[in-house]
């Protein structure tokens, strides 16, 4: 299958109105999210199996489709400038710096974040950035339970993709919007996939009071490699990943404190109201019907600035 190029979702979201809601839409969006966390089970941080994160989620941004070309170029020169050394001598494959990535979980360590006044500099540009062309940062989760037995990764993605449509689906509601989720691709194979599409279609079509009528195609797919706007919301979950990490087991990830300092005050600037952890007796909820039994959890990142 041809998946669509950024230009091209641009397009569609740019020409699309939707009927049925009494008027045409206003701004079109397109929302682009990755993993943050990890879906698996979680125990502790000195689990010998169990030790990944104690969170899962989706996070990203969305922004207004007719910037999308703009700000996927501008990732792009941000990256090759503030990469500049890793694209030389990290770079076995000799890949073109377009399709080179460095993973937000690889960029986004202690080391690095205390180290690299260039790194938390050009971080606090992209976030602001984000911000002054119209668009927003995105991000919803979980805190997993702790009892390995009861975990089930397929329905904690469910849960959370659903969630994902759902927030998504009435911030543009309310703003008289519409919007196309992209997703980096998943490698779990055709079943896996159709059946989270299969979700959110049954998402768009359910009864007149929940349908997401603001979103205009069920979840799309993409490469990351060839999508600079996924590599920046593989970047933002990096972070996010980690604060929010922190934010439940503080105890535990006590040297991840720096992301707080550094990036929670202007992460919350920039995120949607309702981006946000669940309770964790969300995995006993269906992902069905998660979106409407599940309240966020209580209070947003905060921190301070450098």
């Amino acid at each position: 299958m041809c998946l669509p190029s950024e230009a091209r979702l641009r397009e569609i979201a740019a020409g699309f109105r939707v009927s049925g809601i009494g008027k045409s839409l206003g701004m079109h969006y397109v929302a682009y999210l990755d993993e943050f966390g990890h879906v698996g089970q979680y125990v502790s941080r000195d689990h010998p199996r169990y030790k990944t994160s104690p969170v899962f989620g989706l996070g990203g941004m969305i922004i207004p489709a007719h910037q999308v070309r703009e700000f996927a170029i501008y990732f792009y020169k941000m990256k090759c400038q503030l990469l500049a050394y890793d694209l030389e001598h990290d770079n076995p494959a000799r890949l073109p710096a377009y399709q080179w990535e460095k993973k937000g979980s690889q960029l986004y360590t202690p080391r690095n974040v205390q180290q690299y006044q260039v790194l938390r500099r050009s971080t606090f540009r992209l976030l602001s950035h984000i911000k002054s062309i119209g668009g927003h940062l995105f991000y919803t989760g979980e805190h997993k339970v702790t009892d390995p037995a009861q975990h089930d990764s397929t329905e904690t993605f469910k849960r959370q993709l659903l969630q994902s449509v759902r927030k998504l689906d009435r911030f543009c509601a309310q703003e008289g919007s519409s919007f196309i989720l992209v997703l980096d691709e998943q490698k779990a194979g055709n079943e896996w996939r159709e059946r989270n599409v299969e979700a959110c279609t049954l998402a768009m079509f359910e009864d007149a009071s929940e349908k997401c009528r603001t979103m205009i195609e069920p979840p799309l797919q993409g490469e990351s490699y060839l999508f600079q706007t996924l590599q920046c919301a593989d970047w933002i979950c990096g972070l996010i990943g980690r604060l929010t990490a922190l934010s439940v087991a503080p105890n535990e990830f006590q040297d991840w404190q720096l992301f707080d300092t550094y990036f929670s005050a202007r992460i919350a600037d920039v995120a949607l109201p309702c981006s946000g952890l669940e309770h964790q007796k969300a995995a006993d909820v269906p992902a069905e019907l998660a979106g409407e039994i599940m309240p966020d959890a209580p209070g947003e990142l905060v921190g301070e600035g450098e």
